[in-house]
């Protein structure tokens, strides 16, 4: 139930709305009309992306900013910890990313006539955990920081996000897209694409990428974790 309205009172949000659901149409409209080479699937992946890095680190870091004193409270008088507080974010915001990428797919059948295809399944699967993934990065902006911050610091943090997933080995060369590259490898989204490469040429998928896609996410998440403290300090004590 408290799920539910959770669910609810993001729906009511005016902000994701827009930013997240609006706005990764948008994207896919433009992309169609200006990226002719990019394959749909292409297309809709970065159009999803868009709106789930926008959900994570933005609309949901703030959300979680501005709620998060009262489960701090209510962590010290009961046993909902603010662990429980963190999975139960973690499940609305799969939900929440799931209607991003419908939204999106729907519009693309609708309006540029996408092919429904086996590898829009492999690609929501790959997706949803990557919303996952930014959601807990997501949630920990929102209990270590103010709001008044997450609006400053949010916009560089969408920057620096998307640049691990853009494929820049695939759109340029010479030594500082290698390096570049080379940094990309430490987060699951250089594995992402690999996989979604292999989806789209048909070929056998790499498995190697599909371990380190899993071991990356969990080497980054996990001092996340660690990061949640179990308690907020107020105001008055900083």
């Amino acid at each position: 139930m408290t799920k539910l309205i959770q669910i609810k009172q993001v729906l009511r949000n005016k902000r994701f709305l827009m930013f997240t659901m609006f706005i990764p149409v948008t994207w896919y409209f433009l992309l169609y009309n200006l990226q002719h080479d990019l394959p749909p699937v292409m297309m809709l992946g970065v159009a999803v992306f868009i709106g789930i890095i926008g959900n994570s680190l933005a609309t949901f870091s703030k959300r979680i900013s501005s709620n998060s004193q009262f489960y701090f409270f209510q962590a010290r008088i009961s046993r909902y910890t603010i662990k429980n507080y963190f999975f139960d974010q973690g499940f609305v915001q799969l939900i929440l990313n799931f209607l991003i990428f419908m939204v999106v797919l729907l519009a693309a059948v609708i309006f540029f006539h996408l092919k429904l295809e086996f590898h829009l399944f492999e690609q929501f699967g790959l997706l949803m955990v990557m919303g996952l993934y930014f959601s807990a990065i997501g949630f920990v902006m929102g209990v270590r920081l103010d709001s008044k911050i997450i609006d400053t610091v949010s916009f560089p943090i969408i920057i620096i996000a998307a640049m691990t997933i853009i494929p820049f080995d695939q759109i340029g060369s010479g030594d500082f897209i290698h390096l570049i590259s080379k940094i990309q490898m430490i987060f699951p989204g250089y594995y992402y694409n690999n996989l979604m490469q292999a989806i789209i040429d048909g070929k056998a998928v790499n498995y190697q990428d599909v371990l380190l896609f899993i071991a990356t996410i969990g080497l980054n998440i996990l001092p996340l974790y660690f990061l949640i403290p179990k308690e907020r300090k107020s105001a008055s004590n900083d």
